[in-house]
């Protein structure tokens, strides 16, 4: 059998195929939790439900087990590969999610929706096929590691702050999309060199110790967001600001992006803008959502409200 280093060598269609299963996993586990979470929240709250609450539901542990797999396959990837090559492959989450609701909901998607659903596909498949080739995951500096550490435990501190304040659906997906960008770049960090068989030096086991209160605040982050809105607009959220972050802190921070022509350069803009395009498209035509209602406050509601029913969550009485 080669050995590891050497079979990591060839291990980027590798990366890419987990990549992209776990973000069918992520979709699909994300659908089920936020019908349960929105199903058993007190109406009109962005608290989440009791935890004892989602743990007897059958639904919503059987999406965390999904949710578990993606993590599983998606850290193996960022072992694999640059932590700017793997995570926009997380924006095809959202095409998933999308054309869960229109399955769930029996609604066809229209011609819009599936104009960007190919838009978002086509776009990644550029940026990843571009970005493969000038990005390096060679191990990161250690004075970029410390900061990364010291970034995920101030991020903890900010998610909890946010989950347990009055701050709104947006502001809680944002932040939950940073988090797990930070999250992404430290899994990386700390998979690749277990893969190559390098160990975990004492700067990387301060990484490691970041990822536990980071993902937890993350997480929490999560649960309260999907009270209060809906499992697209929840993953919109995660798959364009996530690995955004994932990037700038790749490139940035781990130093692992290496000189781009012109001409590369061009091609990753007019991609990002392509997906980012088209991930607006899908957030503003999702299956089963209706016309805005009149009023500022009446469309507010007919946001949430709709937004639940488009993701099989039954309208309370």
């Amino acid at each position: 059998m080669p050995p590891l280093p050497k079979l990591l060598g060839t291990g980027l269609p590798l990366a890419v195929l987990l990549a992209v299963a776990g973000a069918a996993l992520l979709a699909l586990g994300t659908h089920l939790q936020q019908r349960r979470a929105a199903a058993l929240s007190p109406t009109g709250s962005s608290t989440p439900p009791a935890l004892g609450l989602l743990l007897a539901s059958p639904l919503w542990l059987l999406g965390g087990a999904l949710i578990g797999l993606e993590t599983v396959a998606n850290i193996v990837a960022l072992g694999l590969a640059p932590v700017a090559l793997i995570q926009p492959l997380g924006t095809l989450s959202l095409v998933v999610a999308v054309l869960l609701t229109a399955a769930s909901t029996r609604t066809r998607p229209s011609g819009a929706v599936l104009g960007a659903v190919l838009l978002v596909i086509g776009s990644v498949s550029v940026f990843v096929t571009v970005a493969g080739r000038h990005m390096d995951s060679a191990p990161a500096p250690g004075p970029g590691v410390v900061l990364l550490a010291l970034g995920l435990l101030a991020l903890s501190g900010l998610g909890m702050v946010v989950a347990r304040s009055r701050t709104g659906h947006a502001a809680r997906v944002a932040v939950a999309a940073v988090l797990f960008g930070c999250v992404a770049s430290g899994a990386h960090v700390v998979a690749s060199r277990l893969l190559t068989g390098e160990g975990l030096d004492p700067v990387t086991w301060t990484v490691l110790a970041g990822l536990a209160p980071a993902s937890g605040a993350g997480i929490w982050l999560v649960q309260t967001a999907y009270a209060s809105g809906s499992a697209a607009s929840v993953l919109a959220g995660l798959t364009v600001i996530d690995p955004l972050t994932a990037i700038a802190v790749g490139g940035l921070v781990l130093g692992e992006a290496r000189p781009v022509s012109t001409a590369a350069a061009l091609l990753l803009l007019v991609s990002a803008v392509g997906a980012l395009w088209g991930v607006r498209v899908l957030v503003r035509h999702r299956p089963g959502t209706p016309a805005p209602a009149s009023s500022p406050a009446q469309r507010g509601s007919a946001d949430t409200m709709e937004g639940a029913r488009a993701e099989g969550v039954p309208a309370p009485s």
